[in-house]
């Protein structure tokens, strides 16, 4: 099978990427940035199945173009512009033009190429508001009330992608990711929202100091492995129940961050870490203002066999050896988070 996958330079395209080669498929990664292929142990080892393009999905023409000269099977959409607050000010237009019609333009991409199915990688930031609730979320039940400009043009992007699925007879399937951590994070110029994962890991390497809000935010973590292993079930089901599923590792991850914290230490004696103090000023943040309510998980366990691999134990004890393999690429290619 020949899968395209956009952004698939980027965090979790990364991974889908890897999970797609060890499962014997040729893989074309279209990104607007450069594939880590000398850090990607992964991608040397089964080069010879990766073609790797430079392009825009805001470019129509050239996907298309990338899409047939190598007549792919199935399309995974992952390209987006993870937005914060400054960039929602100073470039709208920009997101919405990633997001929203880089969307139309994959989904055109693989009409004209007949794919076999297509997975758009969404955001469980589509909940919005609805999060502030404090009651489990569920695909079909829950209102999606998204607040700011990233989830606003996530969940249009999902919507367009499930009504043009209608109308072009496109094999479309659409995921809710919840909030991801792990291998390949990193400054790509297109994610402003940073997991406090990989900020004090990046403290760690450089022998800072990390100072925690006192209050940790809960949230709905999926390790980066399970994340791609879960879009890849997507990928390929043979005849899938339903149309959207939430993606999350549906674990209880409170209060963990400080045995992530700890392990760093571990490892890097000159790092260390603290909740803030009175007076004290964190330099790690929790991106969100406040709890979130879980995504239920039940419907891509039951419909597609998922099951997550890391729990916080098993992710963390994953993640530290991959930042550890992996520093160079973390130090020297990656922007550095500051």
């Amino acid at each position: 099978m020949r899968t395209l996958v956009t952004g698939g330079a980027g965090f979790v395209g990364v991974n889908i990427v890897e999970q797609l080669l060890n499962e014997g498929s040729v893989v074309v990664v279209y990104d607007r940035q450069p594939f880590p292929l000398t850090a990607c142990e992964t991608a040397e080892r089964h080069r010879e199945r990766l073609h790797i393009v430079v392009g825009d999905v805001t470019d129509e023409v050239r996907l298309k173009a990338v899409s047939k000269q190598h007549d792919i099977d199935r399309l995974v959409h992952a390209a987006v512009i993870t937005a914060d607050a400054a960039r929602e000010g100073a470039e709208p237009g920009r997101i919405v033009d990633v997001n929203v019609r880089g969307t139309t333009n994959a989904l055109s991409a693989a009409r004209e190429c007949r794919c076999g199915r297509f997975v758009y990688v969404g955001s469980g930031q589509a909940y919005g508001k609805t999060h502030d609730e404090g009651v489990r979320l569920h695909e079909e039940r829950s209102p999606s009330r998204p607040a700011d400009i990233y989830g606003i043009s996530k969940f249009a992007a999902e919507q367009v992608a499930l009504r043009l699925g209608e109308l072009w007879a496109l094999d479309v399937i659409c995921i809710r990711l919840g909030s991801v951590l792990g291998p390949w994070e990193g400054d790509t110029g297109v994610r402003d929202m940073l997991s406090p994962y990989f900020q004090v890991a990046m403290r760690a390497l450089r022998g800072e100091t990390a100072i925690l809000p006192a209050k940790m935010v809960w949230r709905d973590w999926i390790y980066s492995r399970d994340a791609a292993d879960g879009i890849v079930r997507a990928l390929c089901a043979v005849a899938p129940s339903h149309r959207l599923y939430h993606l999350a590792s549906g674990l209880d991850w409170q209060g963990t961050f400080a045995g992530w914290c700890s392990m760093l230490q571990d490892k890097y004696p000159a790092f260390s870490w603290r909740l803030a103090a009175e007076g004290d000023q964190p330099n790690v943040s929790f991106v969100l203002p406040r709890d979130r309510a879980p995504m239920d998980v039940s419907r891509i366990m039951q419909d597609l066999g998922f099951r997550p691999r890391f729990g916080p134990v098993e992710a963390h004890q994953d993640y530290g050896q991959w930042i550890v393999d992996h520093e160079v690429w973390l130090l020297a290619e990656a922007k550095a988070y500051r």
